[in-house]
């Protein structure tokens, strides 16, 4: 009699395992098939600038992906916000900078922003850069930049950046003293 009750433990312990390594495959895919794009954005100049010069930030999206799923973010569309106390002149993007915007708008805290759109990121890709020309401000101090993007497949995106602006006389001055 014992050795029928081993039997059906053991059936038992199958049918678990089967049960479990389905559930586990079927969890998995639900992850991958509903995993939203992953974009990270970073400024690839420095974050000092001499004030009252024409500077161009240069901002690097890439698809990091997640380590379960890959998705490709399609539609990108980023906003680049500057402080008011920025003149922004141009925004130049895709492959070679072949597309351009010049259309400056005014948002939300009165940051003046450019649009780029229609950015296509693909994990391994070395990504896409959006070059912002722009007067910057007379006045010495800190300033926040702040970029936002989002796409198909609800991929949302939200960065600061802080850049410092200084006078190029006062550099010279200090440094002879």
């Amino acid at each position: 009699m014992s050795h029928n009750i081993d039997i059906v433990a053991l059936a038992n312990l199958i049918l678990s395992l089967i049960t479990s390594l389905c559930a586990l495959f079927l969890a998995y895919a639900a992850l991958t098939h509903s995993a939203r794009p992953n974009v990270k954005v970073v400024m690839l100049n420095a974050n000092s600038q001499d004030c009252s010069t024409t500077s161009q930030f240069v901002f690097q999206f890439t698809n990091v992906g997640h380590w379960y799923a890959k998705p490709s973010a399609i539609n990108v569309v980023a906003f680049c916000n500057f402080p008011p106390e920025f003149e922004l002149l141009e925004l130049r993007y895709g492959a070679t900078q072949q597309f351009s915007n010049k259309e400056v708008r005014v948002g939300v805290g009165k940051m003046k922003y450019l649009k780029a759109k229609g950015l296509k990121l693909s994990y391994g890709d070395e990504g896409e850069e959006v070059h912002v020309t722009a007067k910057v401000p007379e006045q010495e101090g800190e300033y926040l930049i702040k970029i936002s993007a989002y796409a198909e497949g609800g991929m949302s995106l939200r960065e600061e950046f802080r850049v410092r602006c200084s006078r190029k006389s006062d550099d010279v001055k200090n440094s002879k003293s």
